[in-house]
């Protein structure tokens, strides 16, 4: 099955194009000018939404075309085999010089579209130093496995010659010459640090050379140094060992440094980019990040939205995607103009939401398959709108067959369905991509079915008394906490919410947690859950109370069909036709017991609170049926693993009709047309609305 991507069509064909110069197929198109240089683009996206694929296609692209990198930043290698297995913490550098290196040496590979390679000679200057340097105080073992005798001895002359007072003259110039003759021997050895980096390595000594050597030391890069160390004193050599000193001294501010070099990246950058080449519209570089919302996505992004302050320099196109909630951004697939939303930028920034999957975006993932017209409703309500989880489940959908009427809980093989690789059945591969941390995934399934966090609070310690670690709870509702969950609030309830309040992942939890669970143990969950909701009767005479649709949701849950229905034909009398019919949506949307659970016995309470004895009792009778077929026919239909059923959403309608015919309100009425159409639309309880004006 071919990848492709939905709803990204501004950013692949309008946004970037716009800031490098070509398409996607090499055409040439006009180049976005704006005042201040281009803004850095953030594409903000929950787990599985795409972003990594948008990166992908953006790299497969433009890097036959441009002078192009792409990491991922939360990696150890950022995704290039070339950094693997580096130490996080060393003497002679830190994840970011390590970044720089893999920046400068990728955006340095020649492509042919351009005539002369991207080079970084301010940038090499500071990385050489930083990683080759030894600061004074370095033991003789330390040392020696980093570098060997000769350039040990060369760099203790030179030391010498750069800490007298003065310029230091031709004898610093045969000093410099034979450390860098020593550093070039031992760079293959790893003297740097980036063994692996050994072409990077020696690049940035080859650029570097030629400058330290020169006989007017402060010029052209070694100048910037000497410019922008302020605080040091001396030239710029001295200048700039100075930085190595500071950057390594223990307590430093080593983010500040850092930010030094991240400008003199951009200075490179923007130094190559001049005013002939400008003219001659050659492309700028693409900077593609992935995962920049981890510290270091901040350390690098900051310096890199305040380059081309100048409207006449020309700095990289950076597309950065990091985790994050999308609603709260403009709308990727609602960019029309890509000028008009460039200029509309905000500190150098540019946060768009990447597009949650449509319907209709999932039958294109399903292909020319002929797939049942249920199936992309029932990967839509999984999938939660991330694209990634809906291709899994549409690979998961080849190898389950379909007739044309679904059975039973469709959606059950699909989910269940194990992976060829031995990775586990469907469901739980999307669960390790959403909740990678196994402990607190398996609290979060348990947890699931709670509709506060009161309610998660009462589980856990039922379950678990002996437990006098109260953070696990909280750790699991950590997760929750993350901006990159869809936050959906259940129609009828004053904006309040379950526990997870994300319809997909939800789907998905609850689904572990009934196939996942012994019947007594279910059993067990909802008792607790429900034991925080116990109803109370309101006086004879008094307002009629809220109706318990907490307590009855759990009831249902435990397969007590006819107390639910007894329930709510008691408080059909005693409320508002929307109130009732609100009530009803967050009943039904009970989770349906696991297979193999059998209700317990309830004892007999005497006739039904909203029967009557005596001429009205027939009339009561047959509104007391309304509401059995009602809940039955809804609770089956809200099941997440069931596709629409035409009979069942007509017994729906029986059911409303005849609840109309025995109320003298129109609610019922409006309530029948819009349940219906939605019903056969696939949306199940919780998210039935009841259309305003519905009253008596």
């Amino acid at each position: 099955m071919a990848e492709r991507l939905y709803g990204v069509d501004p950013l692949l064909d309008g946004l970037v194009p716009g800031l490098v110069g070509f398409d996607r197929n090499g055409g040439r198109c006009d180049r976005v000018e704006l005042p201040g240089g281009h803004p850095v683009i953030e594409l903000v996206g929950g787990r599985r939404s795409g972003r990594t694929s948008v990166l992908a296609t953006l790299s497969a692209a433009y890097a036959p075309l441009v002078p192009l990198v792409r990491a991922d930043l939360a990696a150890p290698d950022f995704g290039d085999p070339l950094l693997a297995d580096l130490p996080d913490t060393r003497p002679d550098g830190s994840r970011l010089t390590d970044l720089l290196y893999l920046l400068s040496y990728k955006l340095g590979l020649r492509v042919r579209r351009t005539t002369q390679p991207l080079r970084f000679p301010r940038l090499s200057l500071g990385l050489l130093a930083v990683t080759a340097w030894r600061p004074e105080g370095t033991s003789d073992d330390v040392g020696a496995a980093l570098a060997p005798q000769d350039l040990r001895r060369a760099e203790q002359r030179l030391k010498g010659v750069i800490n007298q007072n003065g310029d230091g003259g031709p004898e610093r110039q045969v000093r410099l010459a034979e450390w860098i003759q020593a550093l070039e021997r031992a760079v293959p050895a790893g003297v740097s640090g980036l063994g692996v980096l050994e072409g990077a390595g020696r690049a940035a000594l080859r650029t570097a050379a030629p400058r330290l050597l020169r006989s007017r030391v402060n010029r052209g890069a070694l100048r910037w140094w000497g410019d922008h160390l302020e605080h040091e004193q001396g030239d710029a050599v001295q200048k700039l060992f100075a930085f190595v000193r500071d950057f390594r001294r223990p307590g430093g501010d080593q983010a500040r440094l850092e930010e030094i070099l991240i400008s003199a990246f951009v200075a490179d950058i923007t130094h190559h980019y001049g005013l002939l080449r400008r003219n001659n519209d050659v492309p700028p570089p693409l900077i593609l990040l992935d995962n920049a919302h981890v510290p270091l996505g901040a350390r690098l992004l900051g310096p890199l939205r305040r380059k081309g302050a100048d409207k006449d320099e020309m700095g990289p196109v950076v597309v950065a995607a990091r985790l994050g909630d999308a609603t709260a951004h403009r709308a990727l697939r609602q960019v029309a103009d890509p000028a008009a939303a460039l200029a509309d930028q905000v500190d150098g920034v540019l946060r768009l939401g990447l597009p949650a999957l449509e319907r209709g975006d999932i039958v294109r993932i399903l292909g020319a398959s002929d797939p049942p017209a249920y199936l992309p409703l029932l990967i839509d309500r999984f999938a939660g709108g991330r694209a990634g989880s809906a291709r899994t489940l549409a690979e998961a959908a080849d190898a389950v067959p379909h007739g044309g009427a679904p059975d039973a809980q469709p959606a059950a093989p699909l989910l269940d369905a194990d992976a060829p690789d031995g990775s586990g059945t469907t469901a739980e591969r999307l669960l390790a991509v959403l909740l990678p941390d196994p402990a607190k995934c398996s609290r979060l399934t348990l947890l699931a079915p709670a509709l506060d966090v009161a309610a998660a609070r009462r589980l856990w310690t039922g379950l678990h008394s002996g437990d006098t670690l109260a953070r696990r709870v909280d750790d699991a509702l950590e997760l929750l906490e993350d901006v990159c969950w869809e936050s959906a609030a259940w129609p009828g309830t004053d904006g309040s919410m379950p526990l997870v309040a994300d319809r997909g992942l939800r789907h998905l939890l609850v689904h572990q947690l009934r196939t996942r669970t012994a019947p007594e143990r279910w059993r067990q969950i909802h008792q607790h859950l429900r034991s925080g909701y116990v109803p109370q009767e309101p006086p004879p005479d008094g307002e009629p109370g809220p109706i318990p649709s907490a307590y009855l949701h759990h009831t249902l849950a435990l397969g007590l069909t006819e107390t639910v229905v007894r329930s709510l034909h008691h408080w059909l009398g005693r409320s508002t036709p929307s109130v009732w019919l609100s009530a009803v949506n967050i009943v039904c949307a009970a989770p349906r017991p696991p297979a193999g659970f059998e209700a317990e016995a309830v004892p007999d309470d005497g006739p039904c609170g909203g029967c009557r004895h005596g001429e009205p009792a027939a009339r009561d009778e047959v509104v007391h049926r309304a509401v059995a077929r009602l809940v039955e026919a809804l609770w089956e239909q809200s099941d997440p693993l069931n596709a629409p059923c035409p009979d069942r959403i007509d017994q729906v309608e029986s059911a409303l009709r005849t609840l109309h015919e025995h109320e003298a309100t129109d609610a019922f009425r409006q309530v029948l047309r819009h349940w219906s159409a939605r019903l056969r639309e696939g949306v199940q309880a919780p998210y039935l609305t009841v259309p305003e004006g519905s009253g008596r």
